[in-house]
C-alpha cells in the first residue's frame, strides 16, 4: 500500500476525531466547574488552598502555575484555568497516543512479513501493547522491533501469540 496514502488516511482520521473530543470535554467540565469549586472550598472563603485540594493530586501539580496572583490560593478563575489546562493536557496525551498507534499500525501494514490486521495495537502514554495471533516467532519479534522503532514509543509490551 502507498505510504503517502496511509499517512494521509491516518491524518484525516485523526483530524475527524480531535475536534469532537477537544470541544466536547471542556464544555462538560465548564458546566460543573462552579459546583466543584464550591465543593472543594471547605472554609467558604471563595478561594482554594492546597490543603483544600489535597484529594486532587493532579491539581496540586499545576497549582503554582495556576496561582497567577501568587497568593497561595486559587480563586474561581484560576481554578477554572487549571481545570482547563488539565483537560487540554489529557486531550493532548490522547491524541499523541492515537498518533503513535496509527504510526505503528501503518509501519506494520508496510511490512510484508506481518499480517498486521491480526495484530491489535493499543497505546497509553507512549507505552504500546501488541496483542493478537501471528504465524511464528519471527513475526512476534519483528512486530516488537517495528513498534519499538516508531517515534514516541516509550516501551513495547508484546503479548502476541503464535498460532498452533
Amino acid at each position: 500500500m502507498n505510504t503517502s496514502f496511509c499517512k494521509a488516511a491516518v491524518v484525516l482520521a485523526l483530524l475527524a476525531c480531535i475536534p469532537a473530543y477537544a470541544v466536547d470535554e471542556p464544555v462538560k467540565v465548564n458546566a460543573n466547574i462552579e459546583a466543584a469549586f464550591k465543593k472543594y472550598d471547605a472554609n467558604h472563603d471563595g478561594c482554594l488552598s492546597k490543603k483544600e485540594l489535597k484529594e486532587r493530586r493532579d491539581l496540586l501539580r499545576v497549582f503554582s502555575d495556576a496561582d497567577t496572583n501568587h497568593d497561595s490560593k486559587l480563586d474561581l478563575d484560576e481554578y477554572t484555568a487549571a481545570e482547563l489546562a488539565l483537560h487540554q493536557a489529557k486531550a493532548k496525551r490522547f491524541v499523541e497516543d492515537e498518533v503513535i498507534t496509527a504510526k505503528v499500525k501503518a509501519a506494520m501494514l508496510n511490512d510484508p512479513d506481518i499480517k498486521s490486521l491480526d495484530v491489535s495495537v493499543e497505546t497509553y502514554r507512549g507505552h504500546v501493547l501488541l496483542s493478537g495471533f501471528v504465524e511464528d516467532d519471527n513475526q512476534v519479534r519483528k512486530a516488537a522491533r517495528i513498534a519499538s522503532g516508531v517515534r514516541g514509543v516509550v516501551s513495547v509490551k508484546n503479548a502476541l501469540i503464535v498460532k498452533i
